[in-house]
């Protein structure tokens, strides 16, 4: 998908609007997309863009009722897992696809909406290098990482070898990082159309191990696995079959999105949550946004925020916030900009209970 870009101040929303619909059809703006994964074809809503600890071993079967429920993350990266509440965060369009303006775009974005997000979502393609700068200032001011490493590898290249050097430089720079992040690869891997360099559950899962192995390897144990796939995978049962298994993935994850504003998002995450009760693993919705009417958007966030009040297995929720066109040429708009009320129902979530997180000891 493609994204959109905050504004300083909420007078400027237009005019930053404006500036980042060019943006968004140009080329940088289609090279970012493309790592984001913004290009699905599912019928709900464009999907989203998409343990290190201990030894490597073999994967777990694909169901979680094969492996070890609530195994969870070993070494630093368990310390990001909430012993109670959720971290609440997003994705921020930039105006410009550099780590200066993501910084920029977050620090924005939490001007305009009166308090500080806890968890921020990055995207960078498969053969990009990263940490950036903008992922070490996240993480440097304390937020929690969700980084995502998208693009299109070939998981049989992966289970080859074939890119073991590159796999093990990403690792060593996450391990110099020395704190602790979570990672999503290849987010939304259950989808149709990326089925050309994915190649099914049983490649997916074997290249998942293969990368999971050479970070463990380079003892890079400051990353909590996410294992991703879209909401919509859930309902139509094709997304179960990629799971790793629970000895190789530390939190379970959905990109969730609704159809229109009638739909709530617990109506949205109903099939995911459902399975995922099974895991025992902390839960991220790692995306989530709403087609429809802006209008009825602060009424259907506030909604959506419940969600972390019924469900206290979910520790994590990040908005999606952009606009955009996916693969299908079907347009998507869930940037928040030039919409009063909803930043002020975001800033009004960040000042619930439930989304102050608490950590058995300290990051």
């Amino acid at each position: 998908m493609t994204h959109r870009r905050r504004r300083p101040v909420r007078r400027h929303a237009v005019v930053l609007w404006v500036a980042a619909a060019v943006i968004v059809i140009s080329a940088g703006a289609a090279a970012s997309l493309a790592a984001k994964g913004k290009l699905s074809s599912d019928p709900i809503a464009p999907s989203g863009f998409g343990s290190a600890g201990g030894s490597y071993s073999p994967s777990g079967p694909d169901s979680p009722g094969g492996a070890a429920a609530g195994t969870g993350a070993q070494g630093p990266a368990a310390r990001l897992i909430p012993t109670s509440g959720a971290y609440f965060g997003a994705y921020v369009q930039p105006a410009t696809y550099t780590p200066a303006g993501e910084i920029a775009a977050v620090r924005s974005f939490q001007q305009t909406v009166g308090a500080p997000i806890t968890l921020v979502h990055t995207y960078h393609p498969w053969p990009r290098p990263f940490p950036d700068q903008a992922d070490r200032y996240f993480v440097r001011s304390g937020k929690v990482l969700l980084l995502t490493w998208g693009g299109t590898p070939d998981t049989k290249k992966i289970i080859m070898g074939r890119y073991d050097t590159l796999i093990k430089a990403r690792a060593e720079a996450v391990k110099r990082l020395g704190r602790p992040i979570l990672m999503e690869f290849r987010h939304e891997m259950d989808r149709p159309n990326l089925q050309w360099a994915v190649h099914g559950p049983q490649n997916f899962i074997s290249a998942w191990d293969h990368i999971r192995a050479i970070f463990a390897q380079a003892g890079a144990l400051n990353v909590g696995w996410v294992w991703c796939p879209t909401g919509w995978g859930f309902r139509d049962g094709r997304a179960q079959a990629f799971y790793p298994g629970n000895s190789e993935v530390d939190w379970v994850c959905a990109d969730i999105y609704s159809a229109t504003t009638t739909e709530t998002l617990q109506e949205a995450a109903n099939p995911f949550l459902s399975w995922a009760r099974r895991t025992g693993e902390p839960v991220l919705i790692g995306e989530f946004a709403v087609n429809g009417r802006p209008r009825a958007w602060p009424h259907w966030l506030l909604a959506a925020g419940e969600l972390v009040k019924l469900d206290p297995q979910i520790k994590g929720m990040a908005y999606f916030d952009a606009n955009g066109t996916d693969s299908q040429g079907r347009s998507f708009r869930y940037w928040l900009g030039g919409n009063p009320p909803a930043l002020r129902a975001f800033g009004q979530l960040l000042s619930w209970p439930a989304f102050r997180p608490v950590l058995a000891s300290g990051r």
